[in-house]
């Protein structure tokens, strides 16, 4: 059988470097990625795009390949950004020969318009935020620096979900809720012992985690109902929550539900969800 040899596609956005001697130092190695991103960033200037994915791939003579890849969060096309994505990891290329050619590619790319600097060149401070989440993500790993988004919930808990900070904006079928929310949520809320004088007021103090809490300003109630598509289990109202933003004689502001009506036979339960920082 005649053995078969398929060419992977070509990315769209190329640039190559070819040695007259291979080369294997370290500080080389560096200053031709530095050259293959600047090649690479005027292809995507012209074409108005930035990369949001990069292969850089270094060629021994003897037919060996190593490869290393590159994310963005942010389509970009900065050169010295786009080269510093790697030059932490040129050690890892071990090559006995040393290496005769050096490629980039950008298979992954965005529309990216023109961005208008501050007077002098200054880096916008959201391009800075985005080339420091880069520059973490491929040194520590995309699955460790993440981003928040907005899920489609009523329910606190299940309205965010975590994204890798590498991955592309998701699309926008959810939106934050408008209400002021806690910095900090609570990986589950935790029961407290609480005391309101009227069944729709909120509590005058709580006791949670050993410690009595007085309330001196409050604010709500904000009722969140269940999603009655995923549950039956609301029809007497039993898991409904009104939550009250709350501040005690110390400063320190809580957010707060009750769970369920008052009823005759049984008085509802109260949870901490969350703390404002």
């Amino acid at each position: 059988a005649e053995s078969l040899s398929p060419d992977a596609p070509v990315a769209p956005h190329f640039a190559r470097l070819v040695f007259a001697e291979p080369i294997g130092k370290a500080a080389d190695l560096a200053a031709a990625a530095s050259t293959l991103a600047t090649d690479l960033s005027a292809g995507l200037e012209r074409a108005g795009r930035g990369a949001r994915r990069l292969v850089m791939a270094f060629h021994e003579p003897a037919g060996g390949v190593h490869r290393l890849a590159a994310g963005t969060s942010r389509a970009s096309r900065d050169p010295d950004h786009l080269a510093r994505l790697f030059n932490n990891r040129l050690v890892d290329v071990e090559a006995e020969f040393g290496i005769e050619m050096m490629t980039l590619a950008a298979p992954v790319t965005e529309t990216l318009d023109c961005v208008e600097t501050e007077l002098g060149g200054a880096t916008p401070v959201l391009a800075g935020t985005a080339t420091l989440v880069d520059r973490l993500s491929n040194r520590l790993g995309g699955e460790h620096v993440v981003r928040f988004a907005a899920r489609e919930s009523y329910l606190p808990e299940c309205a965010v979900r975590v994204r890798s900070a590498l991955d592309s904006h998701p699309p926008a079928d959810a939106a934050w809720p408008a209400g002021p929310r806690p910095l900090r949520l609570l990986a589950r809320p935790e029961a407290v012992e609480a005391t309101a004088p009227v069944p729709d007021d909120p509590p005058v103090m709580f006791h949670w985690r050993h410690a009595v809490h007085r309330i001196i300003r409050a604010d709500g109630p904000e009722r969140i109902c269940p999603e009655w598509w995923r549950t039956t289990e609301n029809a007497d109202g039993t898991h409904l929550r009104d939550y009250y933003r709350v501040e005690d004689t110390a400063g320190r502001r809580f957010w707060l539900y009750r769970e369920g009506l008052y009823q005759a036979d049984a008085a509802p339960a109260w949870f901490v969800h969350g703390i404002f920082e």
